[in-house]
């Protein structure tokens, strides 16, 4: 389709939203119809003959145009101010009219040529201008200006440019590693990809073809993104990932992802390289010829560093020594790893490459030395990811660790991750750092750490599936038995202390007990696995952990381990000096505290004495108060039901305690219907249901009750609906524990029959069908 050249403005957005809807154009097709559009349409705006030039710059510029994006526009004149502020408005105004996004300026050559010289942003716009009407002579003189500037600082501009690429990457994140990149601003992502054009503008590189083609899928994929949004949208959500990669022709989101990430590899690799390579020239810069022609010769003159055997480090990377073998010395690639991690510098290109060509492809056994330079490069800190990506980079980490291909930029499906399972397992290994606490076996931690997920995307538990090839690999490195069977217990059982303290009453005795079978007994393991599991969720994202979580896990690590040491188990964890002043002040009915909780949560205790009251009844009153249960608790203390809730406020604001208290008074006295109340409430806010109803029993977890787990997707008044669906159904909540993981609900009930004890079949069957009628 092409557009027709009209000064019509209303046509012209909507022939922009032809090409939209109508699906027809991807990829280049789609950028190169729009370019036309545009361009055939601003050549009718500029009024002949007129000393002034319309050039496009930024995306337009490119000719990589998205379909939502703004036009970048300057235009360049020779004329008094009076004059050329008619001309622009008779260009600017209809662009406006037409409801297109612009990005515009005014200015003469002279003022292009000094803006492009002093302010580096403003510089790599104007790299990319492209003429498209007028006097094509303003415009080739400020192209070529432009480009002469470039050239001349090009070398310093590049650390302004590494600068703000650093900023991006802090703000923005890593287009390789995160679930959810921001096509546009992470490093990696299509501004890197810009500055990697600007660079080799001035010959500090060359554009790489694999570059090119990582480019042009971005490009792709952000136009679909805006084709899905409808908007300037930079962003590639998990929401809309299926329907971007079916338009792309590929088999589904997940493997849309993994191109994504690939590609923000290789421009970030790309950048790095380029970078280290204009701060060579930037070394250089100063020394006049006569001085170089003074020095000895390059090769005499060339300052080595020893870091390792056969590693040495020159000119601000890290090389072979000249009488390095590599394919003679399997030890060599980790050797060169944990020396780079440690003096933190890059690999040289040269040395990645001699190492693939000559290294060997398959190491069967590890040598001790070979287990403890990778311990050493996994405790090394931040400075490992760059020498592990270059290693990845090269081909090099796949004959060291085969098993890290399945997880390489593999998509992870529960909303609290941040980060693709390559990335997390990187993340966690790094956490250990910041925990700042003592355990008998680091070395075996790191490991465990960094093999935690490798199970992922193979199909059944991977956790289990995990811990097979955790014991494959721990073997391959040379680990003793005993120390294999560590790393087993460690993969196996990474979600066990976090699984439990949230969704278990630590209060009974199997409980303790179930954790302490499963680590074998063992004290070390214990400590282990409490250190992986606060690493492990602390590299998952914000969500996952929080203080009061790691006050539950704690509390459960020190309940096992005093029962391993056979000291007898202590009250449950709910009571603290909190709830101990809030059941002190319980009447004969009730008593409510609100107190400060982590974050943007609010802690609230109610003490209940009155029958007539119950967990449905309260959720049901802090839902009609806008409060979201995000957890919750409930146990005996002091002969009184306690019920711990933290709840965020839906609008910011918490009620007054009097507000819940008189609400909590109409309840029990009849004068309000909850169930009611939530309805209309409902209605109101007509919220869709993310994820279905799944229940599951965990017979023998519980002393003398049944628990029951209810996964469901999150909604205004669930709890209340999950408790009074329990009630109609006969069956008494002795305990809960309720966690919200993004917008699911995983809540633990602990049921007693009418009879007291555990449910019978035909009651567990009675439960599942009211619930299933109460939320379906």
């Amino acid at each position: 389709m092409s557009a027709t050249p009209t000064r019509s403005e209303p046509q012209v957005r909507a022939a922009r939203d032809r090409f939209v809807v109508d699906g027809s154009a991807t990829g280049p097709g789609l950028r190169s119809q729009l370019t036309s559009m545009y361009d055939d349409w601003l050549r009718t705006l500029v009024p002949p003959d007129a000393p002034v030039a319309l050039v496009a710059v930024g995306g337009l510029g490119r000719e990589e145009v998205a379909p939502y994006s703004d036009i970048d526009l300057v235009l360049l004149h020779d004329l008094p101010a009076r004059k050329v502020r008619e001309v622009a408005d008779s260009i600017w105004y209809p662009i406006w009219d037409s409801g297109i996004g612009l990005d515009h300026a005014v200015r003469t050559v002279a003022d292009t040529a000094r803006l492009a010289a002093s302010d580096v942003k403003v510089a790599l716009g104007l790299l990319d201008v492209r003429y498209i009407a007028g006097d094509r002579a303003l415009a080739d003189d400020a192209r070529a200006q432009i480009a002469a500037a470039w050239r001349q600082n090009a070398a310093r501009r590049a650390e302004q440019l590494q600068q703000m690429a650093i900023e991006r990457a802090e703000a923005f994140g890593h287009v390789a590693y995160l679930l959810e990149p921001n096509l546009k601003q992470s490093y990696g992502g299509l501004r890197d990809a810009t500055i990697l054009r600007a660079m080799a503008r001035a010959q500090l590189i060359d554009i790489r073809p694999d570059v090119r083609s990582a480019l042009s899928l971005l490009l792709d994929v952000r136009g679909e993104v805006q084709r899905q949004t409808g908007k300037s949208h930079d962003v590639l959500r998990a929401s809309y990932r299926d329907a971007v990669g079916e338009r792309l022709g590929l088999d589904d989101g997940p493997e849309l992802l993994r191109r994504v990430t690939g590609a923000g590899r290789v421009i970030a690799h790309a950048s790095d390289t380029a970078f280290r390579r204009a701060a060579t020239q930037r070394s250089e810069a100063g020394v006049s010829l006569r001085e170089r022609l003074r020095r000895p010769s390059p090769r005499l003159a060339v300052r080595r560093e020893g870091l390792a055997k056969d590693v040495v480090a020159q000119n601000g990377e890290v090389v072979l020594a000249r009488e390095a073998r590599p394919g003679a010395d399997r030890g060599l690639v980790l050797r060169v790893a944990r020396a780079a991690a440690y003096a933190d510098l890059p690999i040289s290109t040269f040395t990645l490459e001699r190492l693939r060509i000559e290294s060997a492809t398959q190491i069967p056994l590890w040598s001790d030395e070979m287990r403890a330079d990778f311990d050493a490069l996994l405790a090394a800190g931040r400075p490992m990811l760059r020498v592990w990506e270059s290693l990845d980079q090269h081909g090099l980490l796949e004959r060291l660790l085969p098993e890290w291909a399945a997880v390489r930029s593999r998509v992870q499906h529960n909303a609290v991750h941040t980060y693709t399972v390559d990335r997390h397992l990187l993340e966690t290994v790094l956490q250990l750092d910041a925990l700042d606490v003592a355990v008998s076996r680091p070395d075996i931690l790191r490991v465990a750490a960094l093999l935690h997920d490798i199970g992922k995307g193979r199909g059944g538990d991977h956790s289990v599936v995990g811990a097979d090839i955790a014991s494959e690999v721990a073997m391959r490195m040379g680990f003793a038995a005993g120390d294999v069977e560590t790393i087993d217990t460690l993969v196996r059982q990474h979600l066990l202390l976090a699984n439990t303290a949230t969704r278990r009453d630590l209060g009974d005795p199997l409980t303790i007990e179930a954790v302490r079978d499963r680590i074998d007994g063992s004290v070390a393991t214990l400590e282990l696995l409490h250190a992986l599991t606060v690493a492990d969720a602390q590299a998952t994202g914000p969500a996952a952990w929080s203080r009061w979580k790691a006050d539950l896990v704690a509390e459960l690590v020190r309940r096992v381990a005093r029962a391993l040491s056979g000291e007898p188990v202590a009250e449950a964890a709910i009571a603290d000096e909190f709830v101990d002043d809030v059941v002190s002040g319980l009447d004969d009915s009730f008593a409510v505290a609100i107190g400060r909780a982590p974050g943007a949560y609010q802690r609230v205790v109610v003490a209940l004495r009155d029958e007539r009251l119950g967990l449905a009844q309260v959720a049901g009153v802090l839902s009609i108060a806008s409060l979201d249960v995000r957890r919750a608790r409930i146990a005996v203390h002091r002969d009184s039901r306690v019920l711990d809730f933290m709840v965020e406020p839906r609008f910011g604001a918490m009620p007054p305690v009097d507000e819940l208290s008189a609400s909590l008074y109409r309840v029990a006295d009849g004068s309000l219907d909850v169930t009611e109340r939530l309805a209309r409430k409902a209605a109101a806010y007509d919220e869709p249901v993310t994820d279905a109803l799944h229940l599951s029993w965990y017979d023998g977890a519980a002393t003398d009750a049944s628990v029951l787990e209810v996964r469901a997707g999150d909604r205004l008044a669930l709890l209340h609906a999950l408790t009074d669906g329990l009630a109609r159904a006969g069956v008494e909540v002795v305990s809960a524990v309720v966690e919200t993981y993004g917008r699911t609900v995983i809540d633990s009930f602990y049921l007693r029959g009418s009879g007291g004890g555990p449910l019978d079949k035909r009651t567990k069957l009675a439960v599942e069908r009211t619930l299933h009628a109460v939320l379906d």
